[in-house]
């Protein structure tokens, strides 16, 4: 007969590793999930494990403000899951970077325009679902991840294919050397 048996885990819980000064700095920063912008979550979604989350993560990497947007986030997507949207960033907590030409929005589009489908937010299936994320400013689309002038898109030909403005160029000057 095998028997098996487990030892008992007799090591001591593994705390936040904080002086106590900063430790209630960042329990202040991490009880943000406590406060009305979150609230309307509370009820299907205890904060309290987040926050407990968020202080062992700050500590752990010194205050980084990252580690406390990373559990927001996750609190955030939580909720959503639960049918709850919450509109938490802002300029000032936890803002999203954005590529230059572009800013952020808390829903974009699933289809954004593009030079080679400028009008492929508008013809984009409506659906209830949005993301937030960065959008490129008025007159800018996006061409290979990059939001660029309308004017430095290319053209489409008859066939539907695609040709870029550098691309045009060098098949034009091509065309007049042969």
């Amino acid at each position: 007969v095998l028997s098996c048996s487990c030892l008992p885990d007799l090591r001591e819980d593994d705390g936040p590793p904080c002086t106590a000064e900063n430790k209630q700095v960042i329990e202040r920063q991490c009880n943000v999930l406590k406060s009305d912008k979150f609230k309307v979550c509370h009820s299907l979604v205890n904060p309290d494990d987040f926050i407990e989350i968020c202080i062992y993560d700050m500590c752990q990497y010194d205050g980084m403000k990252s580690a406390l947007c990373d559990i927001v986030q996750v609190y955030v997507d939580t909720c959503k899951n639960h049918g709850i949207t919450i509109k938490w960033r802002n300029s000032t907590f936890c803002p999203l970077p954005c590529p230059s030409r572009s800013h952020y929005k808390d829903c974009v589009s699933a289809c954004p325009s593009t030079c080679s489908d400028i009008f492929a937010s508008s013809l984009c299936e409506k659906t209830e679902e949005c993301t937030e994320g960065c959008e490129c400013d008025d007159n800018y689309v996006l061409s290979n991840g990059n939001c660029v002038p309308l004017s430095s898109c290319g053209c489409r030909d008859d066939d539907n294919n695609y040709y870029s403005v550098s691309s045009l160029w060098i098949k034009s000057l091509t065309s007049k050397l042969v």
